[in-house]
């Protein structure tokens, strides 16, 4: 018998190709034999009818012998006739008959060649569901290991996502630092042509201090002369007169010995202080996620603001001290109503530590935070205005002017740096001041000093013209 190999369609199921190859071998052994077998039904119908008939016909053949013999003894032609046409129709079904018989067997040999043709073929597909199974269960295995790689994939795919965002940060801080390279190229020679001008301008800065300072040292002399030889008071007044220490008047400080008031609020460290413009609230920040605020001059606790989700790190209050502002741990910057308590806005979209937040006179927050970057909040719109990239952790900053848009910040990596927010543009980077990080920043009531101070256990004045170190603190 001829074999037929079917090719299987590209993306047919293993199962659907047995069923096709069942049908293709059903239209070659079984509809192929289906005419014979209804042929063979009709053959043994037809064998049974010329039995029937040969039976009659020997019926009448019988019946004709005995007429013929009759005949015979009467000897009439018709008799004769009749009985020679009998004997030759009783030959022809006796070979109609044999030919039947010849058919019938024929048919039987070929009933019995496709009876065997089944049984190979149903030994086929029993094979073949054999290997249909075993090709499922391979099958299943497959599904599973691409199931698995298919996740694989994702995976790096998504971790492949974060070194590109990572990578374009990157680009991005090295674009920066090649046109602050070259911005500081350019301003090195504007500087040595200053440099000149700058030791002229500090010789006769220091000589003028110099003259003074001998004035005052001559003042307090003649001051304390004249106590001397005065007679003594029932009540002295301190003295209050202005020292001048380089160059900026200051007064004379003096520190506490006794505390005049304790109070206990806060369930873990204190992180912040600050006190509000108006000088009538206090507050403080710390590591139990809560800002406290006291009354200033009484030392009551007046409310207690809760929101973040970790320490704080900073507090703030707006000019008219009707906000405050405490930034946190947990990434954000969390604004209230001083005189509701409640939750007003909340800044988010740093991803690290946001240490430093401060109000502009403009209706923004300047915010610093441990991502190496810098943003800037519209209150009234609710969202980051502009963000820049500092280069290095930032851990505090300060306003230069009323409305923010000249800012200074102290970082992660020894530096101050002086920026312009509109233009999101580097001014100025002081390095070399400190030798430790720099914690804090702030301006100096004067606004044409500022005072860091640094890990490395110092406090330095810092011109806001020359961006030279006015006086070290230890």
């Amino acid at each position: 018998m001829t074999s037929f190999v079917v090719q299987p369609p590209p993306g047919t199921a293993w199962h659907e190709l047995i069923l096709s190859r069942l049908a293709e071998r059903d239209a070659r052994e079984k509809d192929a034999f289906t005419e014979l077998f209804a042929a063979h039904a009709e053959a043994r119908h037809l064998a049974s009818t010329l039995e029937s008939e040969l039976s009659s016909l020997k019926g009448e053949h019988a019946q004709a012998l005995k007429v013929a013999a009759l005949a015979k003894e009467f000897g009439s032609p018709d008799s004769a006739r009749r009985f020679a046409e009998l004997e030759e129709q009783v030959h022809k079904l006796k070979d109609e008959r044999s030919e039947l018989y010849k058919t019938q067997g024929q048919n039987a040999q070929k009933l019995l060649e496709l009876m065997e043709a089944v049984q190979k073929a149903d030994g086929t597909v029993a094979t073949l569901q054999d290997e249909n199974q075993t090709l499922t269960a391979k099958l299943k295995t497959v599904s599973i290991g691409l199931r698995d790689a298919q996740e694989l994939i994702r995976e790096k795919d998504h971790v492949i996502q974060i070194l590109r965002d990572e990578l374009a940060t990157h680009q991005l801080e090295l674009v920066q630092r090649e046109e602050q390279l070259t911005e500081r190229e350019k301003k090195v020679k504007t500087l040595q042509e200053e440099n000149t001008s700058l030791v002229d301008r500090w010789i006769l800065l220091k000589q003028e201090q110099a003259a003074r300072m001998n004035e005052a040292n001559e003042y307090v002399e003649f001051a304390l002369k004249s106590k001397a030889t005065s007679p003594p008071l029932s009540r002295q007044h301190s003295l209050t007169e202005k020292i001048y220490d380089a160059g900026m008047a200051v007064s004379p400080s003096f520190l506490p010995q006794v505390a005049t008031k304790k109070m206990s609020a806060h369930d873990a460290e204190i992180n912040c202080i600050q006190l509000s413009p108006d000088g009538n609230l206090l507050a403080t920040g710390g590591n139990d996620k809560r800002v406290i605020l006291y009354d200033a001059y009484t030392g009551g606790m007046k409310s207690t603001l809760s929101g973040p989700l970790q320490s704080v790190m900073s507090i703030a209050f707006n000019s008219a001290s009707e906000l405050v502002m405490g930034t946190s741990n947990d990434n954000s910057a969390k604004i209230w109503n001083v005189s509701t308590g409640r939750l007003k806005h909340t800044l988010t979209g740093h991803i690290g530590k946001v240490f430093a937040a401060k109000f502009t006179d403009a209706g923004r927050v300047v915010s610093g935070s441990h991502d190496r970057t810098i943003k800037v909040w519209d209150l009234n719109k609710g969202f980051c205005a502009d963000t820049i990239f500092t280069l290095s952790s930032c851990n505090d900053l300060c306003l230069l002017n009323g409305d923010g848009t000249i800012i200074a910040s102290g970082h992660l990596d020894n530096n101050v740096r002086i920026w312009d927010t509109r233009s999101k543009q580097l001014i100025k980077e002081i390095s070399g001041i400190h030798h430790g990080q720099i914690t804090g920043v702030t301006m100096h009531p004067t606004q044409n000093a500022i005072l860091t101070t640094s890990r490395d256990n110092t406090l330095k004045l810092i011109d806001l013209h020359s961006y030279q170190t006015i006086k070290t603190y230890s």
